[in-house]
């Protein structure tokens, strides 16, 4: 994978708690986050532990996202926005 397509640890965040909106079973999110079951649990516990997502038990074992973790999204996409308007910078000077 080049550096181009490379997500960074935001994104990767968001993405997850994104697909969270509804609550999801742990397979479902593993596979809608393209990431390595590795990946994919160190990231889980990450935003568990942050309070942005919380899992439930019933009526089946998932996970959501809490309100916390809906403006944590509203943040990176704001910061997604602001990037994509700076013009990049010319190194050939």
């Amino acid at each position: 994978m080049s550096d181009g397509n490379r997500r960074d640890t935001l994104s990767i965040l968001a993405d997850l708690l994104d697909n969270m909106k509804e609550p999801r079973r742990i397979t479902s999110l593993l596979y809608a986050t393209n990431l390595s079951y590795s990946q994919f649990t160190k990231y889980l516990k990450m935003v568990i532990e942050m309070g942005l997502a919380q899992k439930q038990d019933k009526p089946f074992h998932s996970y959501f996202i809490t309100n916390e973790g809906k403006f944590f999204i509203e943040m990176v996409n704001k910061r997604q926005e602001k990037i994509q308007i700076i013009p990049p910078l010319n190194h050939s000077e």
